[in-house]
């Protein structure tokens, strides 16, 4: 079988020097919030591949000189296929635009990872696999497969359009979808872009690494910015055009993927009953839980024993 690896981005928020050169870079406002900081969700997304897609045959850590603490995953998984990659990798021959904070600049240059397999799925530390999967639910054969739908694009909204650059304009956070649509555009699809959902994304390394390649300017203009702006794309939807464009791409739904996307919403009752309800479903074998810091500390840990308890039986 042809390798697969998988890739995650990550950063511990929370780490003193992070919030240090964070703020040094924002001009001294400080606006380090929640949403930077993490519940270490990364334990379980790590977990999770490694118990339900033993197919894979790297996991590479990419962060900035940091490094997550995995001993609880010690207790039931051997982390010889885990590997810690430092943006100084992944940014050589780029180094100028170091140090960054945008993981949308980082997710341009991950294809640079040494080692890395032609094959590879990129997971935010929010994503996890609550079921056995099989290669072929990410690749079949020399195509990948693209979980989402098509939508119009922006160009083509003149209201997604002004709302787009009035966030610009209030330094409000970039719309993910916008990202999306402008990754389309790229990519040569004017009315229409594949959007994705929050889960494993699969890419060709090969694909990537040849547009920018002949589109170097693309590249250098994504890495400018050191925090996420709505000028970006989004560099895996990016690929993803691309691969559709190429017909490299299997299109599939999104009934194998529940998102949960105001945790703090949600009581420890009201969770309990969502996690039973996926524990009975059997087509639902990827969860993608946002902002678990938002949550309460018993929603929380109501959410860790459950997991950890997938993980250890």
């Amino acid at each position: 079988m042809e390798a697969i690896d998988a890739v995650i981005t990550w950063v511990d928020g929370s780490d003193p020097d992070y919030q240090m050169r964070y703020d040094k870079y924002l001009s001294g406002r400080s606006d380090i919030k929640k949403q930077y900081l993490q519940s270490n969700e990364i334990t379980f997304c790590i977990g999770s591949i490694l118990k339900y897609a033993p197919f894979v045959r790297k996991i590479f850590i990419v962060t900035d000189g940091q490094s997550p603490n995995l001993e609880k995953i010690k207790k039931f998984a051997p982390l010889d296929k885990v590997n810690i990659v430092d943006h100084k990798e992944i940014f050589n021959g780029a180094e100028g635009f170091l140090p960054t904070f945008n993981v949308r600049s980082i997710d341009a240059v991950l294809y640079k990872i040494n080692g890395l397999s032609e094959k590879f799925i990129y997971f935010n530390d929010d994503m996890f696999l609550i079921k056995k999967s099989s290669p072929e639910e990410w690749f079949v054969e020399n195509k990948a497969v693209l979980r989402g739908n098509w939508s119009q694009t922006y160009n083509t909204q003149p209201l997604k359009k002004i709302s787009n650059m009035i966030k610009s304009a209030l330094k409000i956070r970039p719309s993910y979808n916008a990202a999306q649509s402008k990754a389309a555009n790229i990519a040569g699809f004017e009315r229409e872009y594949f959007r994705s959902y929050h889960s494993g994304r699969p890419q060709l390394k090969s694909v990537i690494k040849s547009f920018y390649d002949k589109n170097p300017k693309v590249l250098e203009k994504q890495l400018k910015y050191k925090f996420r702006d709505a000028k970006q794309y989004m560099p895996y939807s990016l690929c993803w055009h691309l691969l559709i464009k190429e017909d490299k791409y299997i299109a599939a739904s999104k009934s194998r993927l529940v998102e949960i996307e105001k945790i703090r919403n949600y009581s420890p009752k009201k969770l309990k009953e969502v996690l039973s309800e996926l524990d009975r479903n059997k087509e639902v074998k990827l969860l993608n839980i946002q902002d678990l810091n938002y949550a309460s500390e018993d929603t929380s840990m109501v959410f860790k024993s459950w997991f950890y308890n997938k993980l250890t039986n």
